[in-house]
């Protein structure tokens, strides 16, 4: 029998995987979501992981900046504005970096650990529940799109 970390880890990246696979076959000029071709998308895919990687880095010592980000749309418009001289290449790369940086950390963590209460902005899930989130978001997007 696996343990819970090494079944949610290994559906992360499944549905990494699974999203993936659906941009594959987007032409990049395309419009996946209102203003956002397929660069936009690995932006705000890569945005997102960075923020994560911050965070599980700096823990509670670096409080959410609501300036920033006041709502999910506005970190989106960060996150895609910050790259918008990336190329769809280098978007993506960003991604799987990032990704390959937050799976190592939860990698590394303990089991006990994975079931610390993560700090978000608008809930206090604990690790495990945002490894779920992560993945309910990816097949999300994957099947919207």
């Amino acid at each position: 029998m696996i343990d819970e970390k090494t079944r949610l880890l290994r559906a992360l990246d499944e549905s990494r995987a699974a999203l993936w696979g659906v941009m594959d076959d987007i032409d990049p000029s395309a419009e996946i979501y209102p203003g956002w071709d397929k660069r936009d998308f690995f932006a705000h895919i890569a945005g997102w992981e960075a923020w994560v990687f911050e965070t599980f880095r700096d823990g509670a010592a670096v409080p959410y900046d609501t300036k920033r980000y006041t709502t999910v749309d506005a970190a989106n418009a960060v996150f895609v504005a910050e790259r918008r001289s990336a190329s769809l290449e280098t978007a993506k790369l960003e991604c799987e970096i990032n990704r390959f940086a937050n799976r190592q950390y939860l990698l590394d963590i303990t089991a006990e650990d994975f079931h610390s209460p993560f700090s978000l902005p608008w809930e206090e899930p604990d690790v495990a529940a945002f490894v779920e989130s992560a993945i309910t978001h990816e097949r999300d997007h994957a099947r919207e799109i």
